[in-house]
């Protein structure tokens, strides 16, 4: 009986994490807060089903006028949730075998040398595809997941029970209603926060790697939240390096302008490269 006490106890505290998670102002301090409360396998596998009951919920009529405006009036449904998880998760796998429904093909968008294209997806979310760049966009019931294979994007994240993850290089990032802005080419991986906030998982580097503005190894696996400004740079082999800019200036080259500061002439040229094959 006290396990059964202590499970639903669980679930209630995901349910009240998942409703501040959805707030688009959500603090690096609460991201932080949640990620140690996520370090207990136990908790982790809580939210992750309380994240996945609501996604269905809201993709059935059992979601109602709330569906379409997502975050309000939820905090009542959370908890109601939370108290009535056993009863709902047999309703829930009922109604999914009723009408099964399969997940939608990936689909493919890719850009050539000096080309720019700006895609829509099916929940409003824009990704700005940026020179010479592709990625895969594969929805699912319980995740809208983007894998960049090569460039630069820009992403403008639309509020879902879904979370929304970016693979890239061997890194993950995870947003809610946010906007950034990855960039990958052979060996490294940039990611650069302009709105909202992130989370950034990458792999394990070399244990003797280090370098001025290196993150430490732990913090890597628990994710790196970061903030408006944060700019990430990640290479194999190597510590993430963790820089500030000005988040105005990030994704200036939707409109058409490259600006340098403290860079290499080779390494302008080589920006300058990605968008003329003179």
């Amino acid at each position: 009986m006290t396990d059964q006490k202590d499970e639903a106890k669980r679930r209630e505290t995901a349910a009240l994490w998942y409703t501040e998670l959805q707030n688009p102002d959500v603090s690096p301090d609460t991201w932080e807060a949640f990620l140690e409360w996520e370090k207990d396998p136990a908790n982790a596998a809580a939210y992750r089903e309380i994240e996945s009951l609501l996604g269905l919920l809201d993709r059935t009529s059992l979601g109602g006028p709330a569906s379409a405006n997502p975050g309000r009036g939820r905090k009542p449904v959370l908890l109601a949730l939370a108290a009535a998880t056993a009863a709902f998760i047999i309703g829930a796998a009922a109604l999914a075998l009723q009408s099964p429904k399969p997940d939608p093909a990936p689909l493919t968008y890719a850009t050539a040398i000096g080309e720019q294209e700006t895609v829509t997806l099916d929940d409003g979310s824009i990704l700005t595809l940026n020179t010479n760049t592709k990625l895969t966009v594969s929805y699912s019931k319980t995740e809208r997941l983007i894998h960049l294979t090569e460039g630069e994007a820009l992403f403008e994240v639309e509020h879902s029970d879904r979370p929304f993850l970016v693979e890239a290089g061997g890194t993950i990032t995870r947003a809610l209603g946010t906007e950034f802005d990855i960039h990958a080419d052979q060996d490294t991986v940039s990611v650069t926060l302009i709105k909202g906030s992130v989370r950034v998982t990458t792999g394990q580097p070399d244990p003797g790697a280090g370098q001025a503005g290196g993150i430490p190894e732990e913090s890597q696996q628990e994710g790196l939240v970061l903030k408006p400004g944060d700019r990430l740079d990640m290479k194999p082999g190597a510590d993430p390096v963790l820089s500030t800019i000005d988040p105005a200036q990030a994704g200036k080259w939707r409109e058409g302008l490259l600006q340098f500061d403290n860079v290499t002439l080779a390494e302008a040229v080589a920006e300058m490269n990605r968008y003329s094959t003179t």
